[in-house]
């Protein structure tokens, strides 16, 4: 039988006038105090399961909607958490967006999505807009040349805010994110292992601190097994499936051919199987290939790709609560997390598909 049913039969009366249901209506039909009902409306812990599920049902059965706005004017803030991406392009921040959204809704938040492009005008207009629409809190994966000044307007504002894979400098502000040196470097002696001493690296962009940290991971890895680092096999590259696609053909096209290659992201991966498969050649055969991110579609791509995951769903979710916390205690010790790298290891690389590798845990 139906909430309404139930409410039906216990004859609550219906409003009458204009037809618009008030906190009065329902505290008379569940037969608790207006008070009462204003804590169940806002989730409050503090009721009975059994008196906040008696009056969600006299709410639910008198047809009763939650007016949200008046209710964030008059508390100054609201149940809108801001999710500000630098590219929503890349599947990793879709699926970080589908963790952090899902740890949110069951604590009563929804989230309120933007792609900045790595525009840092548009980032800070649609930051203004989230103070405006008195968001609860941020997750914000910082556009690049980000102002390191941003950790304190944010802060000045009182938006409580979590940066994800791309940390601010201070030691002040929440932070979640992937051990992207460890991730790297992990791909690289893969690579080695496997026997290549000629592997390229793509993805070299010097003012973006996780590739600067990749590309370390890269050079490191092929020091510490007395292979030498050749400056014209670390290709600069867009982050895109188009630019992985034209540095692979860069790199094809030089008189001395690596036989591997690691890929800063899966995009640029992508891009560079794409361009093996148009030459002619066969990715695992004739040059190995590595990504990083583990997003979902790496499975199907052709051959399958091995790749470094980084498990977005994870940051979306920690970040969510490491925010949900901040909001509850504001004073409470700055968390900075970094997540251990898995290599998974499938057909791109020349290897049989295996258990994950992991790095130890990192924080």
């Amino acid at each position: 039988m139906s909430r309404f049913k139930r409410l039906m039969e216990q004859k609550v009366a219906l409003p009458l006038g204009d037809g618009k249901v008030t906190i009065m209506d329902i505290a008379r039909a569940a037969g608790v105090s207006k008070s009462t009902v204003s804590l169940v409306l806002n989730n409050s812990p503090l009721v009975k399961s059994g008196t906040a599920e008696k009056v969600r049902a006299a709410a639910q059965g008198l047809g009763y909607v939650y007016n949200r706005s008046a209710a964030s004017l008059r508390q100054g803030t609201s149940n809108v958490v801001a999710m500000v991406v630098n590219d929503l392009t890349n599947s990793f921040f879709v699926e970080l967006l589908i963790g952090a959204e899902r740890q949110l809704l069951e604590s009563g938040f929804i989230t309120l999505l933007s792609h900045t492009g790595e525009d840092i005008k548009l980032q800070e207009k649609v930051l203004s807009s989230m103070r405006e629409q008195k968001a609860a809190g941020v997750i914000l994966c910082p556009a690049l040349y980000t102002p390191p000044t941003l950790p304190q307007v944010l802060k000045s504002w009182a938006m409580p805010f979590v940066a994800v894979m791309r940390s601010f400098e201070d030691q002040e502000s929440d932070f979640i994110g992937c051990d992207n040196y460890a991730g790297i470097k992990l791909a690289t002696q893969h690579l080695v292992d496997l026997g290549h001493t000629d592997i390229a690296f793509i993805g070299r962009n010097r003012i973006n601190n996780v590739s600067i940290v990749r590309q370390d991971g890269y050079e490191h890895a092929l020091r510490e097994n007395g292979i030498a680092v050749r400056a014209k096999w670390i290709i600069e590259s867009a982050i895109s499936m188009q630019g992985g696609k034209e540095a692979m053909r860069t790199l094809l096209a030089l008189g001395k051919k690596p036989t591997a290659v690691v890929c800063y992201n899966d995009l640029i991966a992508t891009g560079a199987l794409s361009e093996i498969g148009e030459q002619g050649l066969i990715a695992g055969k004739d040059i190995a290939v590595v990504g990083s991110d583990g997003v979902a579609t790496t499975a199907f791509c052709n051959p399958p790709l091995t790749t470094v995951a980084l498990h977005s769903h994870r940051v979306g979710e920690m970040a969510s609560q490491i925010l949900l916390n901040r909001l509850k205690e504001p004073d409470a010790p700055v968390v900075k997390r970094l997540l251990k790298p898995e290599l998974i290891i499938r057909k791109s690389c020349g290897a049989e598909s295996q258990v994950s590798k992991s790095t130890p845990d990192a924080s």
